[in-house]
Order: structure tokens, then sequence, then C-alpha cells
């Protein structure tokens, strides 16, 4: 036994939602300024009408469907609903192209489809070739066409559905892209988020009486484990936005009084980059947490400009909660990732698997008990999981060194990974699309350095012999299958690729 029980994040949910009726859970605000308010108890009647919903949708135990939409509540409602009635839920991007989409359709077999208005024409071409059965649009008015998820979900009963769901059911998978050209889904489990869940309200001082600040994506693990699920498992308040902006951040966080937020590196250089605001630093936020380090000149103008506390952490997908933190209390040393939190046990290790000494640099590995403490696998991979998971420890693919105090310091990453502004690229994947232009030979793309983003896609490509192809040709073929974060940011052209003994590109001459 251990601290995620045999409970259910849908029973925990409800659990709340008779204990405090009539407290505020969720207030959501539009890019117009327009907002809707729920309480526990509404929205635990809203969640029966979404598993209702799903329900008569064909959507049983074990069943997939997805989501494809900015923030909303209707998220909120079906991730929850996915519990309730021990569905899968997957969250997909919203900004993916056709391709893109239709993979993780497909791939996760997906028979049910929810889209954004603004994501109905990607959502309708992705659909053709996938298993999904019916296309529902949500934020918008419905259509001869296609079905409206507000509209049908106000139509079901309000009472509690007769379904089975327990801790150890698959109800929620997130795509994240690895060494291979194709996104792997990762797969979550009630236990394992509620883990995660609980040792992140731990490690940040999350309390009942909080209101949670939610502008990260829902698609990305950082907004489900570094805020939605350790707010519900604590019982707390959430604000959610369709998407980060800064101009609006801290507005929001004072009008709606949000207590924590959850951001990456880069939304906090935006940040830094606004002009002062006069009455910014009314706001009532005592944490924000956030990946990835700022220089110490940028931490230093956070503190003196917003006067909140940075927290900073390090986790992935695959460890569903965070098992680095910056200390709650007392020197935080924000250069680091953190140390490890109560509920993980985490080490550095050589090639071998052996224990490293302070300051010696290697791979970062994670304790894990699969569907327990880290996901349950990767969906119809085996053979990745598998290599990811050994002895009963979770490699991560990162590298780093921890000092005399038990603080972790990243270093760089074993696994061919680009991190834009928290964002998870596989190279591999946007070679893939350069090398389908006619006249292209090889494609090699890097991460280089960004002041925002902290890393962003370049490529270099080696052409046939002697054909002749542009970079605006490369660009507008990667424009119409990649997401736009995908798209590199130059494209320049080698006669040939440095190489090792064995021929592999050397990337890190590229550089």
């Amino acid at each position: 036994m251990d601290i995620a029980r045999e409970r259910t994040l849908s029973d925990i949910f409800s659990g709340f939602a008779a204990y405090q009726p009539e407290k505020t859970f969720l207030i959501f605000e539009d890019l117009d300024g327009q907002h809707e308010r729920w309480t526990f108890s509404q929205f635990d009647r809203r969640v029966n009408q979404t598993a209702r919903w799903l329900r008569r949708m064909g959507i049983e135990r074990g069943q997939t469907f997805a989501l494809a939409s900015m923030n909303s509540p209707a998220f909120v409602a079906l991730a929850i609903a996915a519990s309730r009635i021990g569905a899968v839920m997957v969250s997909a991007d919203y900004r993916a192209t056709v391709d893109e989409l239709t993979y993780l359709l497909a791939h996760s077999e997906s028979r049910l489809l929810i889209t954004g208005v603004d994501q109905l024409n990607v959502a309708q071409s992705a659909s053709c070739a996938t298993p999904v059965q019916e296309l529902v649009v949500t934020g918008c008015q419905g259509s001869n066409d296609h079905l409206n998820f507000e509209d049908e979900v106000e139509r079901q009963e309000s009472s509690r559905p007769d379904a089975e769901s327990d801790a150890d059911d698959v109800v929620q998978m997130l795509y994240t892209s690895g060494t291979t050209s194709k996104p792997k889904g990762v797969m979550l489990t009630n236990r394992a988020l509620i883990y995660g869940a609980e040792v992140f309200a731990k490690g940040s001082g999350l309390r009942i009486d909080d209101r949670h600040l939610i502008t990260l994506p829902f698609y990305h693990a950082a907004a489900q484990c570094h805020a939605f699920w350790p707010s519900l498992i604590c019982g707390a308040g959430i604000v959610v936005s369709p998407r980060f902006s800064p101009s609006r951040f801290f507005p929001l966080a004072i009008r709606h009084q949000a207590t924590l937020a959850a951001l990456f590196s880069a939304p906090l250089r935006m940040l830094l980059s606004q002009s002062d605001q006069p009455g910014w630093q009314s706001h009532r936020l005592r944490n924000v947490t956030f990946a990835i380090a700022l220089s110490q000149q940028q931490f230093d103008e956070w503190d003196r400009r917003f006067h909140v506390p940075l927290q900073h952490l390090w986790g992935m997908t695959e460890t569903v909660g965070l098992p680095l933190m910056s200390p709650l209390y007392g020197p935080r040393r924000l250069s680091s990732m953190g140390c490890p939190v109560l509920g993980y046990e985490v080490k550095v290790v050589n090639d071998s698997g052996q224990q490293l000494p302070p300051g010696k640099n290697g791979q970062i590995v994670v304790r894990a008990k699969p569907g327990r403490t880290v996901m349950k696998g990767y969906f119809r991979d085996p053979e990745a999981t598998a290599e990811t998971m050994r002895d009963g420890w979770l490699y991560t693919g990162d590298n780093a060194y921890y000092d005399e105090h038990g603080f972790f310091y990243f270093v760089d990453r074993s696994k061919d990974v680009i991190k834009r502004g928290g964002e998870n690229i596989a190279p591999s994947e946007i070679e893939s699309v350069i090398k389908e232009v006619t006249g292209i030979r090889e494609a090699a793309v890097i991460g280089v350095p960004d002041d925002t983003y902290d890393e962003v896609p370049a490529a270099y490509v080696v052409l046939e012999g002697d054909c002749q192809v542009t970079v605006e040709t490369i660009l507008n073929h990667c424009r119409n299958k990649l997401a736009k974060y995908k798209i590199p940011v130059s494209v320049k052209f080698r006669d040939e690729f440095p190489r090792t003994s064995v021929g592999k590109i050397q990337k890190h001459l590229l550089r």
C-alpha cells in the first residue's frame, strides 16, 4: 500500500464535492474576458453528465477517446469523467497538423474525437483514416454536420452513472516525443496520477484553500501533473485560461485571487519582457513552480519586479510526478533542478548502471513501480517500455550531476531531443519530413540556443547530386506537415555531414 491507496481521481473529486459543495472549484475566463464559475457540487454533476454522454457515444471502460482543443471546462469534465467510467482520454496538441493528429488518433485507437472550432478542419481531415467514429465540436454552437459537446452533455441526467473503474485503470494517455520518429503514448493510471499529485502537493505546499492558475496547455504533462491533478486531490480551486498570455497572466491572477501557478522558463522570460505595469505586484501568488533554469540575472529581475518566489522542479511525462523539486523552505538554489522529494528515489548512474558519487556526470534514473509511481508503459510499444524501465528503475535520458548537499544540476540529454519551451521535439520526426522533399539526400536537425524558448530546431541538409532545392521549399513542406513550434528556424546546406567511424552523424560538430 502507498499514498495513492485504492482511490480513483473521480472518487476523490466526488468526496470533495460532498465535503465542500458550495466552494468554487473552477473559474474559466476566455480570451475575450468572459468567464464562467462552477462550484464543486455543480461540476460533479457536470462530470456525471459527461460520463453518461461518453457511455452514450459508445465509450466503455478501457476504450479511448481524444480531445484536441485549447484549455476549457470541457477538458476538466472529460478528464474526471474518464476516471469515473474507466475510459482512456488522449489529450492532443490543438496545434497539430493533419499528419500529426492522424497518427495520434490511429495509434491510440481513439473512437471519438472532441475538437475546438478552430481545429475543426484539421480534425475532419485527420479523422478520415482513423478508428474515429464520431467528431464532436466544443466551445461553439452546433452545426448540421457535427454535434456540439456542451449541448449534448447538457441533455444528460446529472446522477452518477452505474460504471466500474479502479485505481489501476489507465485514464490518461499523453504523447511525448523521444528519439524515434513518432511520438509514444504514455499510459497513466489513476493510481500513478494520484501518487504524483500527492508528492507534488507536499513538495509545493499546495493546500485546500489554494486557487491554482492554469495557463499551460492541458495536453502537456506540466498543466496536468504540476497543477490540475494536485489541485484536485487537495480539494483546491483552479483558474483556467485557454492559453498562456504574458499580458494577461498577472491580471488573471489578481482578478481571480490565484495563489499558485505553474510555468516553464519560456513563459517566465515572456513575462520579464513585458514593460512594468502598475498594480501587477498586488497579486496573491505565493509560489510559482517552473521547469528549466533561468540565468541568475533573470532570477534577480523576477524577484525585484514580481515579488513571488519561484520553485524549480524536474520530471517527465513518464515519471508522472516531479522527482526533483527545490526545497519548499530554506535556500532553493534555483540554478539547480532541485533535490529528491518525499516519495521518489533518484540517482545518477554510468553506462553500466552503477551509481556515481557527487560531482560525476551520468544519467538520471528514478525508482519505478510501473502504473503505481510512474507510467504504466508506452502504449503498443513493449520494446521502448523495456528499454526505459529496467531492473526497477526508469532511465530518463537526462544527464546531470549532484552535489554533496543533494542538489541536482542538468548537463545535457543523452537522448536526441530538443526541448523548446518545455515541449519535447524529436529531431528525427522533422528530419523524416524534410527528407520527403524531392532532391534531398540527408537531413540533420539540432537544437540551437534561443533567448525565449531555450532551444529551437535548426536544420542541415545534403542534396542529391546536382539537385536544386530552396530553403523556402523545405520550410513550406514543413509548415504543411508539422506543428508550428517544430518548424526549423533555419535551413543550411552542407556537402556532407561529419560522421563517426561507424557512420553516425556527429551532431555536436554541427552545433
